[in-house]
């Protein structure tokens, strides 16, 4: 397909109605493909492993612990964590590279070292010292220079420190690549098919009036734009750096979660990173475990990873995913949500009739008349806005829906606060600012994702400050269902009770 061809796609699909045929093909490929997507990913899961033992597990065979990053890799999912950079900085203090010390209440950080006698850096390792040094001015930086600086690690510079991390785990022979070109090829296949079927039903439709052919036009733009998210997926998975283990992994990964016991039963809140180099890989280990998280914040080599948190609701400590919905109303008590959905839905309805009329000339006549030889785009035009009305419209019913439910609808979640965050901390600027809870910006409110141990993805309810909980507490949060508004929060075990 050349170029100029497929840039013409979506005008074809806007000027002409797609062909009812191939849009049926692209869409049934386009859902084999996400199932295809959905299944290998619960299916390549891995599982939850009970904790052996509290003794460090013993050297390898080459007489060294692997690195905190390795680590890391096995007892989060097998994958690499942002924690990861922290704790091999950390690491790399305790062996001499760099030198940690404070001034004016400030932790510095020394990037010229030399290491222990006989020491090598794996290309991880070198890369997170090249990370600290290009912060450094003759060879000194802080902490407050490492946070301002997290927006250099970009993308690139993560792929390819999970990707080194990910090959020394696979050289130790704990893991291997999650995902096969058998689990890859499927999905991307459906994509590939879905793309060809839309680019047909885009060439060969009919011209027939956007009024009368709007339904078939929004849906291939629909499908055009999951199929290029399946596409985008596949493509992330292909160069991902998650890992499935082997046996050796299993083993490993279930003796580090033991010990994980006993560095949270030794390791104190205030713990420094200033210790010995004995308590420094302590801490690091930790750090990448969920148990000495205060280092994150004194050594801020890399951004906390607000999407991903250890968890130990259920009796096995875990990582869950944390959701944080960005959507008009989420988070909004439901009976001011109602009336907006209806005000919204009878406005746009409204005037999707009047610009109905004008693209039928029935209205806005003596308008049109002044404008002779521009009367065809105007009734075009009509009709577009016509059919964008429809978005608004369908907002206004689930409004009205979500807030009639959740009026009289709520959940209660009883288990740990694993993640308390600001909106602007976790939603991007640009959302922030027309998204409406998140637009008034000296309105109190906070994302809650409360953990019962069910379930390995936390969708977080959006509480205001009445009814807003810490985090890392143990509390009872009552939320509606569908707008995720916190009516209230308790911590266990008291009598005390905030209403929202």
């Amino acid at each position: 397909m050349s170029p100029v061809a497929a840039s013409q796609i979506p005008v074809a699909a806007i000027l002409d109605r797609p062909s009812n045929g191939m849009l049926t093909t692209a869409i049934v490929f386009c859902i084999i493909g996400w199932l295809c997507h959905v299944y290998f990913y619960w299916a390549k899961r891995p599982d939850l492993l009970e904790p052996v033992g509290t003794k460090r597990p013993d050297p390898l065979a080459d007489g060294q612990i692997e690195p905190p990053a390795v680590v890391a890799l096995l007892t989060n999912s097998y994958d690499v964590p942002r924690s990861a950079v922290t704790a091999t900085a950390l690491d790399l203090a305790a062996r001499g590279w760099i030198r940690l010390t404070t001034a004016d209440g400030e932790l510095i950080v020394v990037t010229r070292g030399s290491g222990q006698s006989g020491d090598s850096l794996l290309p991880f390792e070198q890369q997170v010292l090249n990370h600290l040094a290009a912060r450094a001015f003759n060879d000194v930086t802080s902490a407050g220079t490492l946070a301002a600086s997290h927006h250099r690690l970009d993308r690139r510079w993560w792929q390819r420190f999970r990707r080194s991390v990910a090959n020394r785990a696979e050289e130790l022979g704990f893991s291997h690549r999650r995902y096969t070109p058998m689990e890859l090829a499927p999905p991307f296949a459906c994509a590939s098919i879905a793309l060809v079927a839309l680019w047909v039903a885009a060439r060969g439709g009919d011209e027939i009036a956007i009024s009368d052919s709007w339904q078939s036009r929004v849906l291939w733009f629909v499908v055009l734009g999951a199929v290029g998210l399946l596409a985008w997926r596949t493509v992330e998975r292909s160069i991902g750096s998650a890992q499935t283990p082997t046996e050796a992994g299993l083993e490993r990964t279930a003796r580090w979660m033991g010990h994980r016991r006993r560095l949270q039963a030794r390791i104190p809140e205030n713990a420094s990173v200033l210790g010995s180099p004995a308590q420094q890989i302590a801490l690091a280990h930790g750090a990448v475990m969920g148990v000495s998280e205060q280092v994150l914040d004194q050594l801020p080599a890399a951004p906390e990873d607000h999407r991903h948190a250890w968890s130990e609701a259920g009796g096995t400590p875990h990582i869950v995913a944390v959701r944080y919905p960005v959507r008009p109303g989420y988070g909004q008590h439901p009976l001011r949500v109602l009336p907006a959905g209806l005000v919204v839905f009878l406005v746009f309805r409204w005037l999707q009739g009047f610009l109905g009329r004008v693209s039928d000339g029935e209205a806005l006549e003596s308008l049109i008349e002044r404008v002779p030889g521009q009367i065809d785009l105007i009734e075009r035009l009509a009709e577009v806005l016509s059919v964008l009305c429809w978005v608004p419209i369908v907002w206004g019913v689930w409004a009205m829906v979500a807030g009639a439910i959740d009026s009289v609808a709520t959940r209660e979640r009883v288990g740990a606060i694993v993640r308390a965050r600001r909106p602007a901390e976790v939603v991007p600027p640009l959302l922030a600012s027309v998204v409406k809870p998140f637009a008034e910006r000296d309105r109190f409110s906070t994302y809650l994702a409360v953990d019962d141990g069910r379930r390995p993805i936390v969708t977080a309810w959006l509480a205001s400050e009445r009814s807003a909980a810490p985090q890392g507490a143990q509390a009872r949060v009552r939320a509606t269902p569908l707008l995720g508004y916190v009516r209230s929060s308790e911590p266990i075990g008291t009598a005390t009770r905030t209403d929202g």
